[in-house]
């Protein structure tokens, strides 16, 4: 219970959340397109930059992480060099799109809570 991060207002985890924000994991990766190993630059997380998940991969005096190269492709390394990381925002299954928008930095998606 105390490693389950969750907002004040939860009925379970630990509450030490203001803001539900969390780095992308694996998973979250290959849901979205990402393969282990294989190109794929077709897909919403491809922006020609490296960045890390929060997914480890290994560990024993070195960290490793699994991270999403430039052309797409889901992989790990240890962490010996810069990256970016990715946001994820978790939304509520009730929550609606009032705004389509394309998701991008000038033209958002506008959501209502419900």
């Amino acid at each position: 219970s105390n490693d389950l991060y969750t907002t004040a207002t939860s009925t379970k985890g630990n509450k030490a959340l203001t803001y539900p924000i969390g780095l992308i994991t694996a998973d979250e990766v290959a849901y979205a397109g990402g393969v282990h190993g294989k190109i794929n630059n077709n897909y919403y997380l491809v922006n020609n930059e490296l960045f890390w998940t929060m997914s480890p991969f290994y560990s024993t005096t070195t960290a490793g992480l699994w991270i999403v190269n430039d052309g797409g492709r889901l992989g790990y390394n240890f962490v010996y060099y810069d990256g970016g990381v990715r946001a994820v925002i978790n939304l509520k299954s009730t929550t609606e799109i009032i705004d389509g928008g394309n998701g991008t930095l000038n033209n958002p998606y506008v959501v209502k809570t419900n």
